[in-house]
C-alpha cells in the first residue's frame, strides 16, 4: 500500500507539475486544437494523394498516433524536467522506490493520451464520416489503452537519456517523427524498405494501429490477438530497457557530477 500510495501521488504530482503553466481553458484549447490540426491536415493531405475512399485510414491512423504526444513529449519533459529545474538531486536521494519513482511518470500521460484519441475520433467521425456501427468498441477501446501504454514505454526510455543530456525536446522530437514514419500511420507498413519494416516493427505503436484499425472494422479479439501480444511485448522490452538505462545513467550523472548541471 505505502507503494501504491507513493505511485499515485507522485503521478498526479509530477503531471500537474508539467503543467504548472496551463489554465484550465488553455489546456482545454491545447487538448482541442492539437487533434483538429492533426487529423485534419494529414486526412486532407491524404485524400488529395489518394482519393476520398482512403480518408478513414489516415483520419483512424493519424488520431491513434496523437498518443505518442503524451507518451513521448510529455514523459520525456517529466523525466527531463527534473534536471532542468533542480529537483533531481533530491529525487536521486530519496528513499523511495525507483521502479515506483520511474513507472510513475507515465500514468496520467497514458490516460490523457487516450483523451486525445477520443477529441480526435469524434473529429474524425464529423469531418471525414467515420461510422462506429459496426466497430468492436470494446477492442477498440483496449487498443487505444495498449497503444498509449507501450508509447509511453519508448518515451520513458527516451527520458532517461534527459539525465546526462541538455535538450530534451529534441530527444521526443527525434521519438515523435519515428514514430509517424515508421509505425504505419499515413502509409502501409509493407510500402516501406526491408530495412524500414524492421524499423517498424520494433517500435510499439505498430502492431497496435493495425488492430486498432481490425476494430474499427469489426474484427474480434480473436482475429488481432497476435498483433496485441506482440505489442505487449515490444512496450515491455522498452520499458525494461527504459528502467535499466535510467538506473545506469542514474550512477553516470553521480559520478560525473552532472545531477545539478544544465
Amino acid at each position: 500500500m505505502m507503494h501504491l500510495r507513493l505511485f499515485l501521488h507522485g503521478c498526479l504530482l509530477q503531471y500537474r507539475a508539467l503543467f504548472n503553466w496551463a489554465s484550465p481553458l488553455g489546456y482545454a484549447t491545447y487538448k482541442v486544437l492539437v487533434p483538429v490540426t492533426q487529423v485534419i491536415f494529414f486526412t486532407q493531405l491524404g485524400i488529395f494523394a489518394t482519393g476520398r475512399g482512403n480518408s478513414i485510414y489516415f483520419a483512424v491512423g493519424n488520431a491513434l498516433q496523437l498518443t505518442a504526444i503524451n507518451g513521448l513529449y510529455g514523459v520525456v519533459m517529466t523525466v527531463g524536467n527534473e534536471r532542468r529545474y533542480g529537483t533531481l538531486p533530491f529525487l536521486l536521494a530519496s528513499p523511495a522506490n525507483r521502479l515506483v519513482t520511474f513507472l510513475g511518470r507515465a500514468l496520467f500521460h497514458i490516460l490523457d493520451g487516450v483523451s486525445s484519441v477520443l477529441i480526435s475520433f469524434v473529429i474524425a467521425a464529423v469531418l471525414f464520416g467515420l461510422n462506429f456501427a459496426h466497430s468492436n468498441l470494446l477492442l477498440l477501446a483496449g487498443c487505444i489503452l495498449l497503444i498509449s501504454a507501450t508509447t509511453s514505454g519508448l518515451g520513458l526510455m527516451f527520458g532517461s537519456l534527459s539525465l546526462i543530456m541538455r535538450d530534451v525536446l529534441t530527444i521526443a522530437n527525434f521519438g515523435f517523427y519515428l514514430v509517424m514514419v515508421f509505425c504505419g500511420i499515413d502509409f502501409a507498413v509493407n510500402r516501406l524498405p526491408a530495412w524500414g519494416q524492421a524499423i517498424s516493427f520494433a517500435l510499439p505503436m505498430t502492431r497496435g494501429v493495425q488492430a486498432a484499425r481490425e476494430a474499427v472494422n469489426g474484427a474480434g479479439l480473436h482475429d488481432v490477438a497476435g498483433l496485441l501480444l506482440g505489442e505487449v511485448v515490444v512496450g515491455a522490452v522498452y520499458v525494461v530497457l527504459g528502467y535499466a538505462l535510467f538506473r545506469w545513467l542514474e550512477n553516470r550523472a553521480r559520478l560525473g557530477g552532472m545531477q545539478e548541471a544544465y
